[in-house]
């Protein structure tokens, strides 16, 4: 059933992308501005307890209202809508297509802001930042973990980690530098380790795994950071490895411009995307066992 969702929840996402407001991450956010208005304690919102006085009550929401739903059909509707409000908050192809316009017209002001916006949230060390490598965390962020989380563990699984990607960048712009920040830092690796290096190792199918294979090898014997930053330094630099291409004289090949690259990872994400469809309807209809 959980398969069933999320080719409903992705097939609504494309429909649902063209309309103008869609995206826009705004449910989560207003619901901690008003949790937060509603007690206005700072030193709350600073302290470890933020954090299960945040994420407890939508998640048990979500699991008492998943209990009224028993008829499947109705069961599957809940799935896909939870889902799909999850998933995002835009397409990765808009936001890249809308780099590569601005940065062909010549607007380089625009492209300036919109890279930057595609690099904010989770990076690996200073060393392995790249917009590429960017581009892949956000495909993780945006899409894979999220599916992943849905998979393992329904609706819920997939709220938890959208919130839990959420609420580092919300927490550290309202209370910076708090014990409450670096738990959601600390949380959000953690449920990201697993599926960081799911999503790269599906990138390296989709492209080139023995440069995928060889690249993360590199970075487990080179390992000079925290394991939170090694994650996306695997997510990025792994899943940009698989971009390269070895023609049969030897030579290796990657794409000619920065353009060519950006189209190169959406590609790259519908090919790792219908792998891991894959795999899940392998899982659902038990044919791997």
């Amino acid at each position: 059933m959980n398969l069933i969702g999320i080719l409903i929840a992705l097939g609504l996402e494309r429909l649902l992308g063209q309309l103008p407001g869609w995206g826009r991450p705004l449910l989560f956010l207003g619901y901690v501005r008003a949790l937060m208005a509603l007690l206005p304690f700072p030193p709350l919102w600073r302290s470890p307890v933020a954090l299960p006085l945040l994420l407890l009550p939508p998640l048990l929401l979500i699991w008492g209202l998943s209990g009224v739903f028993t008829h499947p059909l109705a069961d599957l509707a809940w799935s896909s809508l939870l889902l799909l409000l999850c998933l995002g908050p835009r397409d990765l192809a808009e936001d890249v297509h809308r780099l590569v316009e601005a940065r062909e017209a010549g607007d380089g002001e625009t492209a300036t802001q919109l890279a930057a916006a595609l690099q904010r949230g989770p990076q690996p060390d200073a060393g392995h930042r790249s917009l590429l490598g960017a581009l892949f965390i956000q495909s993780h962020e945006r899409l894979f973990a999220v599916l992943l989380w849905f998979f393992a563990l329904g609706p819920l699984g997939a709220v938890l980690y959208r919130c839990l990607s959420r609420l580092p960048r919300i927490l550290r712009e309202t209370v910076p530098d708090s014990p409450a920040v670096r738990l959601a830092d600390l949380l959000h690796g953690a449920f990201a380790w697993l599926p960081a290096r799911i999503t790269a190792l599906l990138y390296g199918m989709a492209g080139s795994l023995d440069d995928a294979m060889q690249t993360w090898r590199q970075l487990l014997a080179e390992r000079q950071h925290g394991w939170r930053s090694h994650t996306w330094a695997v997510l990025a630099e792994v899943s940009s490895a698989s971009m390269r291409a070895e023609e049969p004289d030897g030579r290796v090949v990657v794409p000619a411009s920065l353009e060519a690259s950006l189209d190169e990872v959406l590609r790259m994400q519908t090919r790792a995307l219908l792998i891991l469809l894959a795999f899940f309807a392998l899982f659902a209809t038990g044919s791997m066992f």
